[in-house]
């Protein structure tokens, strides 16, 4: 099996660390080298470089932190019909009845209990808690040391800031971006800022996540 990674920044990285033991290609926009512990992987193309080369892909994952950056590559890569690598870290833990969606990539540490649902295209970062019941839509970065209580509902789009607590219950629609470190207690409105303990809305909205 061959797996296609595009994308070659620090995230990239993480996902190598996934699929060492398996063949990978890389694709990348505009760096020319891919270094990991001081050897150097040849970037082979960009988007367009893979279409061309789908015959000798088997799988293909957006290894892109921003979210709209990796929406748009997901999408471009969906439309011309390739499969995609639903990555699971070894040292991670999924419970009984958690599901995963395609191109979603599960990190080191993280924790997944039963009955919980990860979208497509989504990012559950190192070390991250995800308790009973709780649904993860398409394409929200739940960021490293995140902790989500029981039954909590996130919309799509949404960026989960290092650090955050969300209490049980909660329910956040979608392209929220909750600042580190927050304390999210109540439901979160779409297209909302927020940050501090407890989290509050904020005047400032991010433009890109």
């Amino acid at each position: 099996m061959t797996i296609a990674i595009f994308g070659a920044g620090g995230h990239a990285k993480s996902i190598y660390d996934i699929i060492k033991k398996k063949k990978f290609l890389l694709f990348d926009q505009k760096k020319k080298f891919f270094k990991i512990n001081n050897k150097k992987h040849q970037i082979i193309g960009n988007h367009q470089t893979l279409k061309n080369k789908k015959k000798k892909i088997s799988q293909v994952i957006v290894a892109i932190g921003n979210n709209k950056v990796r929406e748009k590559y997901y999408k471009y890569l969906k439309n011309n019909k390739f499969k995609f690598a639903t990555l699971v870290h070894p040292k991670s833990h999924r419970s009984i009845g958690s599901k995963i969606g395609e191109g979603s990539m599960i990190m080191q540490g993280t924790f997944i209990n039963t009955d919980s649902k990860i979208g497509k295209n989504c990012i559950i970062n190192s070390n991250a808690s995800i308790d009973h019941d709780c649904e993860i839509k398409d394409n929200t970065h739940i960021c490293p040391g995140v902790i989500i209580a029981g039954n909590v509902k996130i919309g799509k789009n949404c960026w989960i800031g290092l650090g955050t607590k969300i209490i049980e219950n909660c329910k956040i629609g979608d392209n929220v971006f909750v600042a580190a470190g927050s304390l999210v207690t109540k439901n979160l409105k779409s297209d909302s800022f927020v940050k501090g303990v407890p989290a509050k809305y904020a005047k400032k909205k991010l433009a890109k996540f």
